[in-house]
């Protein structure tokens, strides 16, 4: 088989080198993308004069053909070539002879190679970005079915104060959202063409590159030919997206994990999304959510492997930069099937809320006491000594401020009146918040239907 260099060679490749060089395994998923940016460089190339009408018709239709018939059966989209491109380009002049041997004039594989990745993350970003909206419509769903409902929120991984459960849900949201905008910026960052800069320098020939930038529905072009060849920061940007979404989608893993287990139990996971145990009969594991918790680091690795192989490139194109497209797929799957995973996990939640308010109160109301003494002119400082104390003679004795009397209350401060007993509580604490970020119930109820009004706008 002739490869695109092999003119500069009187002897065949090492197969063991030429095999470890190769590509075509994992990059033949860009067919479409190599045949569709080949597509318009006929035409680009006809603009310009290079092409004859009829050389530049016979190569449209053939590559339309050859992508028909990848489209079609994905098994045709092999054999033994070193890429893509050569795949693509082996079957052109297989069809068509010189004439498909005239399309790569102008052209780099360098140039190609860019084209092909920033057109499939391109096409492939707004999946994952419906996936993520996806996520949020279940976790919101969630949020409005809990309603009222109360459970403990935590610092340091200790009973802090009492949250709306809705609260905890868009919490998660607000994480998500972020992540819809990042991978938006991805694909905004991918939204460059290449075409134009040869190997480095440019090409000679009078290729209308704003023609061309239109006819692929790119939105500018890149602004300097020896940083085109070597860039791949909007691949990278990619797989930051994918991690940060991954790591999210970890810590979400994680609440539900432990708030769905037996200490806790504010959740039930359905049985569609749990497992058993070979051995223990009484199990029931969150092995689904366990999963997604422990491929966040695929992402991760992916992204720190591509990082570290563009930090010490010189100019121009390398083959390291061969490294890039792997770890790009699998980022891809990674988080397409977490998301997916999460969905279901997050729809088939089953809250109880009687356990849940019940783990909201007790010496969770720390902080509303001393609240209530600064409404009575007590310096914030002074009333947090003067309920820690009260929380420290609570926990010595197994009791919390709802077993209070109010001759106890006051011997701890005199400020402390008969409304104390009905202020401190759970529910009090909630709707005591006053800032829009807060779990109030009149703050949370905006934040939800914010997200609601965000979901029903948007358009794939």
């Amino acid at each position: 088989m002739t490869n695109l260099w092999s003119g500069r060679f009187d002897t065949a490749p090492d197969a063991a080198a030429f095999e470890f060089g190769a590509s075509f395994r994992f990059d033949r998923r860009l067919f479409p993308d190599d045949v569709t940016g080949s597509l318009a460089w006929a035409r680009a190339l006809a603009r310009a004069g290079v092409l004859t009408s009829v050389d530049a018709r016979d190569i449209e239709r053939a590559l339309t053909e050859i992508l028909d018939l990848g489209v079609a059966n994905p098994d045709f989209v092999s054999g033994a070539d070193e890429d893509v491109h050569s795949f693509v380009e082996r079957l052109l002049v297989e069809r068509l002879g010189d004439a498909g041997r005239r399309l790569h004039t102008g052209r780099s594989r360098n140039e190609q190679v860019s084209l092909d990745l920033r057109l499939y993350l391109r096409r492939r970003i707004p999946a994952l970005q419906q996936a993520v909206a996806a996520l949020i419509e279940a976790l919101s769903t969630q949020a409005a079915r809990a309603g009222d409902g109360l459970m403990p929120s935590y610092t340091h991984f200790r009973p802090a104060q009492p949250v709306l459960v809705a609260h905890f849900f868009l919490a998660h949201v607000a994480a998500l959202r972020r992540d819809f905008d990042r991978l938006a910026s991805a694909r905004a960052d991918a939204d460059a063409l290449p075409l134009g800069s040869g190997a480095i320098a440019g090409t000679s020939y009078p290729i209308d590159v704003d023609a061309l930038a239109r006819d692929l529905g790119f939105s500018r072009i890149v602004a300097n030919s020896i940083d085109a060849s070597s860039d791949r920061d909007f691949a990278a940007a990619f797989l930051f997206a994918c991690t940060l979404t991954m790591v999210h989608l970890s810590r979400l893993a994680e609440d539900l994990i432990i708030f769905c287990g037996d200490e806790h139990h504010f959740f039930e996971l359905s049985d569609e999304m749990s497992t058993g145990s070979s051995m223990m009969p009484q199990k029931k594991n969150p092995d689904p959510l366990e999963l997604v918790r422990g491929k966040s680091g695929r992402a991760l690795g992916h992204l720190v492997a591509l990082l570290t192989a563009m930090k010490g490139l010189p100019s121009g194109y390398n083959k390291d930069l061969q490294e890039d497209k792997e770890g790009v797929f699998d980022a891809e799957e990674t988080l397409a099937g977490s998301l997916a995973v999460a969905r279901s996990v997050v729809g088939g939640l089953t809250l109880d809320r009687a356990r849940a308010e019940s783990a909201a109160s007790g010496l969770l109301l720390a902080t509303d006491a001393a609240d209530y003494l600064v409404g009575r002119g007590v310096p914030f400082r002074r009333a947090h000594e003067i309920v820690g104390a009260l929380v420290r003679k609570l926990h010595g004795e197994g009791r919390h401020f709802e077993s209070l009397t109010l001759d106890e209350w006051r011997a701890a401060s005199e400020l402390f009146g008969p409304d104390v007993i009905g202020r401190v509580t759970p529910r009090v604490s909630a709707a005591a918040k006053r800032t829009p970020q807060s779990t109030a119930p009149a703050a949370v109820e905006a934040r939800l239907a914010d997200v609601q009004r965000w979901l029903a706008g948007l358009v794939w």
